[in-house]
């Protein structure tokens, strides 16, 4: 054998062993950086922590204006009101902002968690007026242009549609709403798809109005400032910032219900993300220090009882981790890791069999001095920075743990004892509560699952983790008779007001030309043209400054073509763009109703379901001039299906019938394109060859 292949095998026996680090050395002595405090009159805290090291002042204020405060419906939007605080104010905008802190080499930014939003900056001391001046103005003073709030919007639904779509981010939501129930810190910070389309402008204004205050706000100055300096210029530029706190019942307890299996369901799921877990303890109970102990024992360290059991010992995943995350009212501890799925139901009986265990011996001698000496060595660590220190203090300030908690942590950590790990376990670990939460392919792991209790599958689709029972609500529509009759009306007079059905029926193809704005991923522009032949043929252009893309379909085959590059379409797409040439100036949708053939209800928002061959669409109408103007679907785009929204404007006539000639588009709710038609026309007669795939 050779030495290469004889190291291997060493490295890996040692790697399915403990890992037993050095002894550590002696405590070096270490104080926690001093810290003066004000309070200005208007209510605003102020710390000030003096830090030489660095010629950098960093500004933290914190605003008691978290994501606990939204309503379901409306989660994300403290997030939203914190990300466009930067996006201009009374005096600048968004431009201007960038400018400044980029020319002076600054940090300008704000955040949101769930129990409160901060704003910071961070400059180079020559510029520490302008880094207050600048939060300052940001929070106090901002403007929510409405371009940008759409610019943010559409980033945001970009951004989550990729999320909503990872096993990862679904575990992290689905075991939020498992542990905790619907308490507001279960609710996802940044909101979904489906409430950001619920905010308007004035929810943001009424939002920063009501929660931007400086009463109960608090303000961190650290860095190369004496404490004094730092007071003055608060007081130049936060002390005529107005506003009482507001005060409201404290939030409820966790309410999780019966303990259980959660399954989401991702049918191509090669592996099991995997959380297990309970509510715990809020940041200032007095058994936190404890409690993080036990954690670094059971799972919180790589030498952790969990991590050499599930990870190096038995090979069944990379990773396996537990935490505790407490905030003010309350907490999480849960334990994490993923598995292949055949697997899923043996790792979960090693994690609970572990707790067990846990439970019975939290810590042995040489597992509790290993812990103490790593947490009393890190926090010395932990605070090496002016920024890291600023925030310790912010987060002592929010949580209510005193303004000495942090100049007295390493004593606590120091008088920490095995017997208090074992006393914080016995009381805050309760085995009997614990949650089980899956993401991964139910057709695989449902049935194994069943040993550990009831399980309760939801297709990822289906998943909304804002709703009470987790799924999306989907409206109810009137199917009765009247329900029938009233939708019937609506389609009637949109035939009439479109040219008539006589007219419509006599439409055998439309051809059209104008340009069409992409505003996701960015903004492009291009010549655009459409080709359609009732009932399947299609064909769009869109010639950019890269060159020009066409797809088209002869209702046999569909192909792409970009430059020279010409290829097949999945089959799939076929009947996916027979569907769209249904939609297109909404003739289809509007023939085919008035014919009999699609199925017709009335929904609750004033709209009408269409149904025809296992296609859904919704249809609005606009109620001065009885035509379309939007139009909901389903559609295929490259990360799956998306609620497509298309809003149509500018009826002209056509050939004997009217169509729009402006069309905007909206994916997940978020703006993707604008469309202006310059030429409209029907029954063209387009040769059959311009829908046929080139030859090569």
């Amino acid at each position: 054998m050779k030495r290469t292949s004889i190291g291997l095998i060493m490295a890996l026996t040692l790697l399915a062993q403990k890992q037993t680090p050095p002894p550590p050395g002696a405590p070096r002595p270490f104080e926690f950086p001093k810290t003066q405090k004000k309070v200005l009159a208007n209510g605003l805290t102020v710390y000030a922590v003096e830090d030489h090291r660095l010629p950098l002042v960093t500004y933290d204020l914190a605003v008691m204006a978290g994501s606990s405060l939204d309503a379901p419906q409306k989660a994300g939007l403290a997030f939203m009101v914190a990300t466009l605080l930067r996006e201009g104010t009374k005096t600048r905008k968004s431009n201007d902002i960038s400018k400044l802190v980029d020319d002076a080499g600054g940090g300008l930014g704000a955040s949101t968690v769930d129990d409160y939003s901060s704003v910071t900056s961070s400059f180079m001391k020559q510029y520490a007026d302008l880094g207050l001046e600048l939060l300052a103005d940001i929070t106090v003073n901002p403007t929510f242009p409405q371009e940008e709030i759409d610019r943010q919007m559409q980033q945001a639904q970009s951004s989550l549609q990729v999320a909503y779509v990872t096993a990862e981010t679904l575990a992290a939501l689905a075991a939020g709403r498992a542990l905790l129930g619907t308490h507001p810190y279960a609710l996802p910070t940044q909101g979904t798809p489906a409430t950001l389309k619920n905010l308007k402008r004035e929810d943001m204004v009424a939002f920063h109005q009501r929660y931007y205050v400086p009463g109960g706000s608090v303000l961190v100055i650290a860095g190369d400032i004496p404490p004094e300096e730092g007071f003055a210029k608060a007081e130049k530029y936060l002390g005529s910032w107005k506003g009482a706190p507001v005060t409201g019942a404290p939030l409820p307890k966790p309410n999780p219900g019966k303990p259980g299996i959660l399954l989401i369901d991702l049918p191509n799921a090669v592996q099991t993300q995997i959380r297990v877990g309970e509510a715990s303890i809020p940041r200032n109970d007095p058994d936190y220090i404890a409690l993080q102990a036990a954690n670094q024992v059971f799972g919180g360290s790589f030498n952790s009882r969990l991590n050499i059991k599930v990870r190096a010992n038995e090979g069944l995943t990379y990773n396996a981790n537990s935490s505790l995350n407490s905030e003010r009212q309350a907490g999480l501890f849960t334990v994490s890791t993923f598995t292949r799925n055949e697997k899923t139901a043996e790792v979960i009986q090693f994690i609970l069999d572990l707790y067990k265990d846990w439970k019975a011996n939290p810590a042995t001698e040489q597992e509790f001095k290993e812990t103490q000496d790593f947490l009393i060595g890190s926090f010395g660590l932990s605070v090496e920075t002016a920024e890291a220190v600023a925030g310790r203090v912010l987060g002592a300030a929010i949580n209510g743990l005193g303004d000495d908690y942090w100049p007295n942590f390493r004593s606590k950590l120091l008088a920490l004892k095995r017997e208090d790990i074992a006393a914080a376990v016995e009381k805050h670990i309760d085995l009997t509560k614990l949650q089980i939460v899956c993401v991964g392919k139910a057709s695989d792991i449902a049935k194994p699952l069943e040993k550990f209790g009831v399980v309760t599958v939801i297709k990822a689709d289906d998943f909304d983790p804002v709703a009470p029972d987790l799924r999306k609500p989907k409206p109810a529509a009137d199917a009765s008779p009247e329900g029938v009759a009233a939708a019937r009306k609506l389609i009637d007079r949109a035939v009439a007001a479109a040219g008539g059905l006589e007219a419509l029926e006599k439409v055998k193809d439309i051809s059209s030309r104008g340009t069409m704005t992409f505003l996701q991923p960015m903004k492009m522009d291009a010549a655009s043209e459409e080709d359609i032949v009732y009932p399947a043929r299609y064909r769009t252009s869109m010639k950019m400054a890269m060159g020009e893309m066409i797809q088209a379909s002869d209702g046999e085959k569909a192909w792409f073509k970009q430059g020279a590059q010409i290829q097949d379409l999945p089959p799939m797409l076929i009947a996916e763009i027979k569907k769209q040439v249904q939609v297109i100036g909404a003739v289809g949708l509007l023939r085919e109703a008035a014919a009999g053939h699609a199925t017709l209800a009335m929904l609750p928002d004033a709209g009408v379901s269409w149904k025809l061959e296992g296609q859904e669409v919704k249809i609005y109408f606009d109620p001065q001039t009885g035509l379309p103007a939007r139009i909901v679907q389903a559609v295929l785009g490259p990360r799956g299906r998306v609620e497509q929204e298309t809003d149509l404007a500018d009826w002209r006539d056509a050939g004997g019938i009217k169509l729009p000639y402006a069309e905007t588009i909206l994916s997940n709710g978020a703006k993707a394109a604008e469309r202006k038609w310059t030429e409209r026309k029907v029954n063209t007669n387009p040769s059959p060859d311009l829908f046929k795939k080139p030859a090569q």
